[in-house]
């Protein structure tokens, strides 16, 4: 749950960044009624007394999932941005709040690993976001992080269907010259958790080099539809515009 924050001193700084132009919202005012929900242990995903999450039924490689909430407004709006338009004060922001959920989580000896974005999309976005949200839950959670991970270029996992997902090569991942992870109790970083094959990929080749353990730690977990593209741009409600005038739409999905 987000610190509680005064309601006047929010409705001020809102006013101040209209006055000011800022297109972007500071990083508690975007959050603004968001509240941290845990999901299931092993999937992520929202359980509650009437529906089970079903993944009793899959064998997961990983030890644990923590999460800050459902990907859904506001939590989504800010990862899009965060995202695709370079938005490091959010991903700062949210890496924070991943820090406290991951800290006095974890056993000894762990560290944090990023999932890597292959280097011709990092060029063209001009952003690792997820190495900027992993850098800033390793300081709050008084974590190391290691970049011990390699990524073929491949098509985003974004503009595919849930069964184009599942289809990853277990060779996307590889491991970097000296990563030093053997023994290791790794917490794997992303922002967004919908099939997990990612982090299945991800995951075994971790082990296959001798970890201990792994954790997988995202900002949100979403259900991806069976049938149709759906991006994470669309996935957040197609937003136009929701964060000072920003055009998602003519973002391109790199």
């Amino acid at each position: 749950m987000i610190p509680a924050q005064n309601k006047w001193m929010l409705l001020l700084d809102k006013f101040v960044d209209d006055w000011a132009g800022i297109l972007i919202p500071r990083p508690t005012i975007a959050l603004a009624g968001f509240e941290q929900s845990d999901g299931c242990y092993w999937c992520g995903k929202e359980v509650d007394e009437k529906n089970c999450c079903g993944c009793k039924e899959r064998h997961v490689p990983w030890s644990r999932v923590i999460r800050l909430g459902n990907y859904e407004q506001p939590l989504s709006t800010c990862i899009v941005t965060g995202k695709y338009a370079g938005w490091d004060d959010g991903l700062e922001f949210l890496g924070k709040l991943l820090g406290e959920q991951i800290r006095g989580s974890v056993p000894p000896n762990s560290i944090i690993i990023p999932v890597p974005m292959p280097p011709l999309r990092r060029f063209f976005r001009g952003i690792d976001h997820t190495a900027v949200i992993a850098k800033h839950a390793a300081r709050v959670a008084r974590l190391p992080m290691r970049q011990a991970l390699w990524r073929w270029d491949s098509a985003p996992q974004a503009s595919k269907t849930a069964s184009a997902r599942i289809k990853m090569k277990r060779n996307t991942m590889l491991l970097r010259p000296l990563a030093r992870i053997r023994g290791k109790n790794v917490v794997l970083i992303d922002d967004v958790l919908t099939t997990g094959r990612t982090m299945e990929v991800a995951t075994n080749r971790l082990k296959s080099k001798g970890v201990s353990s792994v954790r997988i730690a995202v900002l949100a977990v979403t259900k991806m539809p069976k049938k149709g593209k759906k991006s994470d741009l669309w996935a957040a409600d197609r937003l136009t515009g929701a964060l000072g005038g920003i055009q998602y739409s003519s973002l391109p999905v790199f």
